[in-house]
């Protein structure tokens, strides 16, 4: 009896050291900047934190940004396009993206040096590559420039109106991007490893939710 105590009081502790590598963002995680203003603004004065959602919409053209910067993670989120018709903004493609590895000593500016999962109608899985970051993709060296796109492997995303689940590993410059459950793009070799977690309002009403980080400490690709 005691073994098995002892051994089920171990596996308890176990599983809450596990538990505890999640991290669950609040708007106290979070500061916004917007294209009208050059400086941060209180994250919840400017986008919506509501029914455990963060709602993008209006006419606040920004982002979202982490204050903490992040190295050799797996973060988790979901995003929908919002197809209220109270947030409708014209019938423009829908944008949008997840950006990481923004390096604390890049300004903040429209838009930020990093890498970006991108969100959009049909490349849902992109990267983007913004400000001279560079990575290896399909075993070539992405040319460095201002915003440099490299095309997603597959397609996965669901209907509109509908949540969909990334997935991104970043460890030690190596990176897989996951949309619901489906690889859909891998790099190696990135020039940035670390820094800020963004997400990006580009006009497109958009919500996210289940937002969790968590620490890696080995290759898990």
């Amino acid at each position: 009896m005691l073994k098995k105590t002892t051994f089920a009081f171990a596996l308890l502790l176990l599983l809450n050291s596990c538990a505890a590598q999640d991290k669950k963002f609040s708007k106290n995680n979070w500061y916004a900047f917007t294209k009208t203003n050059n400086q941060k603004s209180i994250s919840s004065e400017v986008y919506d934190f509501s029914d455990d959602m963060i709602r993008m919409y209006g006419e606040n053209i920004g982002y979202l940004i982490t204050e903490k910067s992040y190295k050799n993670f797996e973060l988790s989120l979901e995003f929908r396009w919002n197809i209220e018709e109270k947030y409708k903004r014209g019938s423009a493609t829908k944008n949008s993206g997840v950006m990481y590895n923004i390096p604390t000593d890049s300004p903040d500016h429209i838009w930020p040096k990093g890498i970006q999962f991108q969100m959009k109608e049909n490349t849902t899985g992109d990267f983007i590559f913004l400000d001279n970051i560079t990575a290896v993709v399909n075993g070539k060296l992405v040319e460095a420039g201002a915003s440099v796109v490299s095309p997603k492997f597959s397609a996965n995303e669901n209907p509109y109106g509908e949540w969909n689940q990334v997935l991104i590993r970043s460890f030690n410059g190596k990176i897989t991007q996951y949309l619901n459950g489906k690889l859909v793009n891998q790099c190696t070799e990135a020039s940035s490893t670390e820094g800020k977690i963004s997400l990006n309002y580009e006009g497109s009403p958009i919500d996210f939710r289940k937002f969790k980080l968590k620490n890696i400490s080995k290759d898990e690709n």
